[in-house]
């Protein structure tokens, strides 16, 4: 499977540790490095612009595609799609709210993020060729998340990432 925005790996961790292989990928050289020093296999990855490769059985995105405009996000669900095997599945989270905001928030250096309700992201999806198998509100932290698993339409349904 695919890891867009690996970070520092932890979900990688957790998946593997589930008999997963996951491909850790991350935008920002310090994370690939970081993940490297720590013997794991990592590549510099922009989904706007990089080939993702494939064909996976799954792509997970936590916490990554918040910061991509909506037409960003257009483009790059379609070429996840293209990375997916037919019953692949694609997971990932965004934060719930309204409009957009810079934020220095966390890292220091200001960061675009994109906030979404349940109702517009279903429909982004629909767009892109996707249908939504789950949208889970997870509520009551700092901050309110939309958990999304979704799969290529006419994809087969099943368990999540297998390679």
């Amino acid at each position: 499977m695919l890891e867009i925005g690996s970070a520092g790996g932890r979900d990688a961790l957790v998946l593997e540790g589930l008999g997963r292989r996951v491909r850790r990928t991350d935008a920002t050289r310090a994370f690939v490095d970081l993940l490297r020093q720590d013997g794991h296999a990592a590549d510099v990855l922009n989904v706007l612009t990089d080939d993702l490769g494939g064909p996976y059985a799954g792509v997970l995105a936590d916490a990554v595609f918040l910061h991509l405009t909506p037409e960003q996000l257009v483009g790059v669900l379609r070429r996840v799609r293209e990375s997916l095997s037919p019953d692949g599945l694609l997971a990932f989270s965004v934060k719930i709210g309204d409009g957009t905001e810079w934020s220095d928030h966390k890292l220091g250096a200001p960061r675009f993020f994109q906030y979404w309700q349940e109702g517009p992201l279903r429909g982004l999806l629909a767009g892109c060729g996707f249908d939504v198998l789950d949208v889970t509100r997870e509520t009551g932290g700092v901050w309110n998340w939309l958990l999304v698993t979704a799969r290529p339409v006419g994809g087969v349904g099943g368990v999540m990432m297998g390679s």
